[in-house]
């Protein structure tokens, strides 16, 4: 093992170009200490080495030493691993002796000017595995031999400064402060998450040392403090360092350890000192005491009123603290004074410092709510505060008291909040709601609001308060509202948009705006007016001094953050200000008039002209908030229209302000519709640029965010590269909608046909081209994009003619409109890939069928309007005879011929070659979603389906069984879950035209009918096999129907239900895999025993007998058993007999 140590010494672990085999050796001794007990070795090696040490030199080196890390890392793998057996007591001594031995050589080391970091806090981390291993139970005296460490330099005896006198007490105290530090982050801190064992761990611990070793301990520092001196740089930082390690301990220890006269004292000579890192210790300490468990009142109002003259003044009067303060005051306005940047350590102290009279803010509102309520005398206090001044005695005194505390600390609280710094404004933003939530409401009979809940006007409003907690509450005086005012000043710069913020800066940004607007919340609350003229008075003054046209380079970047923030506030009070109907412009509501003001500003100003996107952004957001001020403003309609329209919305430079304007322009047109329908063809004129769709593919590498080409393009001529898919959709829906508009206001048909072949051209011109380009696409990675811009293509179509009725018949007019659409993706279709699952045809075929879905939906089996034969017919043939001349067809005739050809191409009934055979997934699922077509035909058509469906249906199954019959290796868990769901889909859609064609579906089937039922059973078999219940049922109730339409017929009876479906419905639910307990397979048991019940209805007395006779006794079934069973048959309704069943397959589980 020496061996290994000599040949780690030469590996530093801050060499990049060390040894190899060192390295080496150091993974095998640390992999090798880590599973044998080698502690001993490794506390000998780590103890000679430090003896060894001479120089600051050797120190570095020991630090980084291989070696020494390998023997440290085993010490404390040691010490963490869980013991096995009881610790034995010379094991405890040992590693006493080692700890002592190492703390007392490290702080005599160099004559007690040792500088490592490194070593003192790895010393800190094992004493502290040390205590969580044996103290209190192994190792009771810890702490006390610990502290005789002291004892042995004996403190008084030393004089002042240590630093010259006793500089190995320094190190010494250095080491201890880090051990307590280090416990503390290790279990006692409330941030760290235990296990339930360690926290049972950590209270042992804690309370033992509360009772035994604490006071020696805080006693020990109270002495070391006594004699250090601020002006010696090492003692400063001790001074620093144990102030805030006690702040830690105030949490949970006695109060009576720290409040007390001799460390007071202490306290009231460091605050004198100026400085910043000082105070921050001591508002670490302070804060420890503060938020120290205690009762709100009278405890901690007595603590506070007690700290506040003593200490918390003298922070106050801090030359950093008083300068913030000073700057942010009332007198001052924050707008026009510029701060200049403070250093980081009064920075520190500023977080700090703010965090403190959070906490010190919190503590006072619970404590005035409590003292309040309590309305009585004043019960003795459970802490001594007499070191400080007398206890208040007097109710009313100590009310006044408190609320006198608390209005001042509101006061600094919001000077804090407009310091730059984040972390010092995030201190106070909680205490600041808690204020503002004392605050009684000045508007309560003047919001609208319900007759039992008056007060609530605001979606936090304080409505419906009980009597007791309105006594609580405080009256909105002058000074109040004032506060109120400066606070509402300050937060309208918090919320300024940052011009040169990157990413993340961006993001907590954001979040602290957020935290922001819950105090303009509970402002608006108390006085939703008060808001409303704050936002008008700083918009006016911004307006007034931007001149009235420019862009963003025109004015400063601080006046358009104050715009943005402005426009945000406004647009954010929408949520919370809630008005009757959404309707803040309602005559009735309170705040119309204000609110009217302020858009009509905002609307006739050049705000949506400043080329700066946060502001145009914002600007649109108001837009589409508060759109139904446009009911009384239609004047301002048009100019927003105009707006939207430029390249201040849609054709914004900005990708995000035109993403964001074309949804919003979609709501917009939705609100206005009718106002804006008479200039319908002049939108459409102003959009027909945007409404092309972009040809270019977009793979995965060169997709940004939002499905945006890396870098995105802005033409200037056409909409390519300006939308995505979901933007564009946006435009083609708000379109559709304005052309209905239109229609419902002009009841001219002609007209509105006109404006939709305007509005469908540009993507009906581009849609075969788009499939030419997939189809000759070579790389399948780019035919596959190619493919979803095809799909896209048609979404934009499917979309556009959704915005009509469908419970109305659409026009003559739009019926050709419909068919010529049908007709161009006929065609194009013959171009795709014949074979399923190529690349790209998925998502073209997907795209195609949503058009036919939704046309099949529109056009129905009464529609008369003649079409040309030459559109919608798609060439094919077959079908759809009824209604054909030479001057045309019935749209409804067309349509179910072209469905008749469509289909066809959209199943090949062949394996496609080049689909790998590890990928029939791909095919399978294509085949799956063409399946919801021929139910919805069906469903739709009924009888006049039966043609369509007797030449498409048979390819459709044939396919589907083929697929279904291709094997599958266990390991290809896709194909299998959608070998099920294409199992399932097609026992679900041969259910649903069974439905709905009880008697035409086996005509459907047509020759093959017999075999395809024979298969059906196979499939209900391989359902029970996959678990899949849902399509049981559906496969037993499909062949409900068939029996109860064609029971009676003699063949059919002999040849398929009783040697095919009666077995399956009798025994499939007696074989183990059948779940009787799970809902789903009780409800296909159901459908089985109706399969049972429908061929006794259909037969009689026939099948009975073959029950009796043959079936039953061949399955091993007792006569009791068979008669039972018969007996049900006979005399039960079939509710009775599904219940009979579910018992009788539970006797044989």
């Amino acid at each position: 093992m020496n061996d290994f140590f000599a040949s780690l010494q030469t590996v530093s672990l801050t060499s990049e170009n060390g040894c190899t085999s060192g390295h080496q050796n150091l993974i095998n001794l640390i992999e090798h200490f880590s599973t044998d007990n080698n502690w001993e070795m490794c506390a000998s090696y780590v103890i000679s080495e430090l003896e060894k040490c001479t120089s600051q030199q050797q120190v570095t080196d020991l630090q980084n030493s291989a070696a020494h890390f390998v023997c440290c890392r085993c010490i404390e793998t040691f010490l963490k691993s869980p013991s096995t057996q009881p610790i034995l007591i010379s094991e405890v001594q040992k590693m006493s002796e080692f700890l002592r031995k190492w703390v007392k050589l490290y702080a005599s080391l160099l004559g007690g000017q040792v500088q490592s970091s490194i070593l003192k806090r790895k010393i800190a981390q094992t004493v502290c595995l040390a205590v969580i291993r044996y103290y209190p139970t192994s190792w009771s005296s810890l702490f006390d031999e610990m502290l005789g460490l002291f004892s042995e330099l004996d403190v008084q005896q030393s004089n002042s400064p240590f630093t010259k006198s006793c500089p190995t007490l320094l190190t010494l105290l250095d080491v201890f402060l880090e051990v307590l530090q280090e416990l503390d982050s290790f279990i006692f801190s409330r941030q760290v998450q235990l296990t339930p064992e360690e926290l049972t761990k950590a209270t042992l611990i804690k309370d033992t040392m509360r009772v035994t070793c604490l006071p020696s301990i805080i006693q020990m520092l109270i002495q070391v403090l006594k004699g250090l001196q601020v002006n010696q740089a090492r003692e400063f930082e001790l001074i620093c360092f144990s102030l805030q390690v006690i702040g830690l301990y105030a949490l949970w220890i006695d109060i009576k350890l720290v409040v007390n006269e001799e460390f007071v004292n202490i306290l009231r000579t460091l605050v004198q000192c100026t400085e910043p890192k000082l105070h921050q210790s001591l508002c670490l300490l302070l804060k420890g005491l503060v938020t120290k468990g205690m009762a709100s009142f009278p405890d901690k109002l007595s603590l506070i009123l007690s700290l506040w003259p003593e200490l918390l003044q003298p922070l106050l009067n801090s030359p950093c603290i008083a300068k913030v303060l000073a700057f942010n005051s009332p007198s001052q306005n924050p707008v026009n004074g510029i701060a200049e940047e403070d250093a980081d350590d009064v920075v520190g102290l500023l977080q700090e410092f703010s965090s403190l009279f959070g906490s010190v803010g919190y503590n006072l509102t619970e404590a005035y709510r409590a003292l309040v309520l309590s309305n009585a005398p004043i019960p003795s206090n459970t802490i001594d505060t007499s070191v400080f001044s007398q206890p208040t005695s007097n109710w009313q005194a100590a009310v006044d008291q408190c609320l006198d505390k608390l209005e001042a600390v509101a006061d600094i609280a919001i000077s804090l909040l407009a310091y730059s710094d984040s972390d010092v404004s995030q201190g106070v933003v909680m205490f600041i709601g808690d204020y503002l939530g004392l605050l009684k409401n000045n508007q309560l009979d003047t919001f609208p609001a319900k007759p039992q809940a008056k007060a609530a006007t605001l979606s936090n409003g304080a409505g419906g308060l009980s009597q007791e907690k309105s006594k609580v509450l405080l009256d909105l005086t002058s000074d109040r509202l004032y506060r109120l005012q400066r606070l509402l000043g300050i937060l309208m710069e918090k919320i300024k948009y940052p011009n040169d913020a990157g990413a993340e800066d961006l993001e907590e940004f954001e979040e602290d705006r957020h935290e922001y607007l819950t105090i303009v919340r509970s402002i608006a609350r108390i006085d939703g007016g008060l808001v409303l003229d704050a936002i008008q008075s700083f918009l006016q003054h911004i307006l007034l001094q931007l001149p009235t046209s420019m862009g963003a380079k025109d004015a400063g970047s601080e006046a358009l953050s104050r715009l943005e923030a402005c426009l945000f506030l406004f647009f954010s009070i929408g949520e919370f200000y809630k008005a009757p109907r959404n309707d803040h412009f309602a005559q009735g509501y309170v705040y119309s008039a204000k609110m009217n003001e302020l858009m009509t500003n905002i609307c006739c100003s050049n705000v949506s002209s400043i080329e700066f996107f946060p502001v145009q952004l914002d600007f649109f957001e108001i837009i589409g908030r508060y759109d139904k001020f446009f009911n009384s403003s239609s004047k301002l309609l048009y100019e927003v229209l105009a707006a939207f329209l430029d390249a201040r919305g849609l054709r914004n430079p900005n990708v995000k302000v035109r993403c964001r304007c074309a949804y919003l322009f979609s709501r917009f047109v939705k609100s206005h519709k009718s106002m804006l329908a008479p200039h319908a063809e002049q939108i459409l004129q102003q959009l027909e640029g945007l409404l092309p769709l972009d040809p270019t593919p977009q793979t995965p590498e060169s997709k940004g965010i939002n499905g945006f080409a890396k870098p995105p393009s802005v033409p200037t001529a056409t909409g390519g590269g300006l939308f995505s898919i979901t933007e564009q959709s946006f435009l083609y829906e708000s379109s559709a909608n304005l052309i209905l508009a239109r229609q419902t206001n002009t009841e001219g048909g002609h007209e509105t046909a006109q404006l939709f072949a305007m509005l469908l051209r540009p993507i009906l011109l581009q849609f075969p081209q788009l499939v030419r380009l997939l189809a000759g696409e070579k790389d399948p990675e780019l035919a596959e994009a190619r493919g979803i811009v095809v799909k896209q293509a048609a979404d934009l179509i499917t979309r556009t003619t959704r915005v009509m009725s469908a419970q109305t018949p659409p026009q003559a007019e739009l019926v050709h409109i419909f068919m010529e659409i049908l007709n161009v993706m006929v065609g194009s279709l013959a171009l795709l890939p014949t074979a399923p699952g190529s690349p790209g045809r998925t998502s073209a075929c997907a795209g195609i069928r949503a058009f036919l879905h939704r046309l099949i939906g529109s056009i129905g089996p009464e529609c008369n309007v003649v079409v040309k034969t030459g559109v919608g017919g798609g060439g094919g043939g077959g079908s759809g005879g009824d209604g054909v001349s030479q001057e045309g067809s019935t749209a409804s005739n067309l349509l179910l011929l072209a469905l008749s050809t469509v289909v066809p191409q959209l199943i090949d009934v062949h394996s496609g070659p080049s689909i790998p055979a590890g990928d029939p997934d791909i095919r399978w699922r294509e085949l799956r979603e063409h399946m919801p077509l021929f139910s919805q035909v069906a469903a739709r058509y009924k009888d006049r389906s039966v043609p369509f469906l007797t030449e498409c249906l048979p390819p459709l199954i044939a396919a589907t069984l083929n697929a279904l019959a291709e094997p599958l290796h266990e390991s290809q868990l896709v194909a299998i879950e959608e070998r099920k769901s294409l199992r399932r889909g097609l026992l679900q859609m041969l259910y649903g035209i069974g439905q709905v064609l009880p008697q035409g579906v086996l005509v459907a089937l047509g020759s093959d009918a017999a075999s395809v039922l024979a298969s059906i059973v196979s499939l209900i078999e391989a359902c029970l096999e996959a678990d899949d219940a849902v399509g049981m049922k559906a496969g037993f109730s499909f062949f409900v129907g068939c029996i109860t339409n064609f029971g009676g017929d003699e063949a059919f009876y002999k040849e398929f239900l009783l040697p095919h479906l009666l077995p399956l419905a009798f025994l499939c639910p007696a074989r183990p895999a059948f779940r009787l307990t799970d809902a789903q397979f009780s409800l296909a048991l159901n459908e089985a025993a109706s399969c049972v019940f429908a061929i006794n209805s259909a037969k009689g007395e026939v099948f009975q007998q073959y029950l009796r006779q043959n079936f039953l006794p061949q399955q091993n079934l007792s006569t009791q058993y068979i008669e039972l069973y018969m007996n049900r048959l006979l005399t039960s309704s079939l509710p009775e007999f599904q219940e009979f069943v579910k018992n009788f397959y539970s006797s044989f589980h």
